[in-house]
């Protein structure tokens, strides 16, 4: 799907959503509900195939990479839903689920379920959606609440530096009826499978990492190739021969490279735990978090240094690079790769008290 990602990138962050060309092909692939069951017409992957393909479509455009990252990721719910509601919300092969974790949504219980009013921020990929996701609270305590497209309204303010194209919008629902048959919380699965084993909050931090790092491969490619040609103002000799261009471009390599392995070495550890039933004990679950913070920091890194090294030419918006960097450093900001995510695992590290409820 490269070559019509990349065509359709720029067109898609100047109308602040992805082009129906690149949706539609997302949903042909099954790239919107890679962690769905395959009973339900899901690719059911593995996680670390997972990782992998989450970067590599990240590579071709961060809000592509990102749009197939959240609503694979909330495919995931299917692990965790009654059967006869998975096949409700995830039946249909082109049925898209995202939404908003937070719980923000206040819920009144009626008879069969609850009323539900809120309204949410971050919610990307929500005006593609058949379905929608709300955190909630109930008087028995949080739930996510699943609603259709049609009590959902959506208002334009995703107005942001980068990954312009996720349509990160807010959105709102007011007095909708949920039953109890579509309110879920995670982590009681209703199902055994290795994906419903898999610590659920974690999906978010290591598909976010994913995300940044495939940007930031990005970032590494647009800057190497041009090297070998280009030629900066006033100087003699392509970019490829100076000193500093090229301790930068081995800079950013190592950093990358260090962080996709880090990364996807935890994800695998953690992968081998789920698929051989062990669960993943409160340090495990800390490291993968580090590790995924760490990921999305370095991705920062990794294309300021590109940007830099790309000179002048950087700056104007037909340059991949500008859009790598905004990219990453709007993905790095989301709560799941924060930075305390390292202090942390620190005090997990260190036996020093810390809420580790969301690991």
């Amino acid at each position: 799907m490269h070559p019509l990602i990349r065509a359709e990138a720029a067109t898609s962050e100047r109308d602040r959503r992805l082009s129906p060309a690149v949706v539609a092909e997302l949903v042909r692939a099954g790239a919107t509900r890679m962690l769905a069951p395959a009973s339900l017409g899901g690719r059911e992957l593995d996680l670390p195939t997972w990782v992998a393909e989450v970067e590599d479509l990240a590579r071709a455009d961060g809000s592509t990479g990102w749009t197939a990252m959240t609503t694979s990721a909330t495919s995931s719910l299917a692990w965790y839903l009654p059967p006869e509601t998975a096949e409700e919300v995830l039946g249909s092969p082109g049925s898209v689920l995202a939404g908003t974790a937070a719980p923000l949504g206040r819920a009144v219980a009626v008879d069969g379920g609850h009323r539900v009013t809120g309204r949410w921020g971050w919610g990307s990929a929500v005006p593609l959606c058949d379905w929608v996701v709300g955190g909630v609270v109930t008087d028995a305590g949080p739930r996510l609440a699943i609603f259709p497209a049609a009590d959902v309204t959506v208002h334009d303010t995703w107005h942001a530096a980068g990954l312009r194209a996720t349509a990160s919008h807010e959105w709102e629902v007011a007095d909708a009826f949920v039953p109890t048959r579509r309110q879920v919380w995670p982590p009681t699965a209703t199902a055994d499978a290795p994906l419903a084993r898999f610590p659920f909050l974690a999906f978010l931090a290591v598909g976010v990492a994913a995300v940044c790092l495939g940007v930031a491969a990005r970032a590494v490619e647009e800057v190497e190739s041009p090297a070998r040609a280009k030629t900066r103002q006033y100087a003699t000799a392509v970019l490829a021969t100076e000193t500093g261009a090229q301790l930068d471009l081995a800079t950013a390599e190592a950093k990358l490279s260090a962080a996709r392995a880090f990364l996807r070495a935890e994800v695998a550890a953690r992968w081998a735990d789920a698929v051989a039933g062990v669960p993943a004990d409160t340090s495990a679950r800390a490291r993968l978090r580090l590790a995924c913070s760490h990921a999305a920091a370095e991705a920062a890194d990794v294309t300021r240094l590109a940007f830099a090294v790309g000179g002048g030419s950087s700056v104007f918006e037909d340059s991949p690079l500008q859009r790598c960097l905004r990219d990453a450093h709007v993905a790095a900001q989301h709560a799941m790769v924060s930075r305390r995510h390292f202090e942390t695992y620190a005090k997990v590290r260190l036996d020093v008290p810390v809420d580790t409820t969301r690991l």
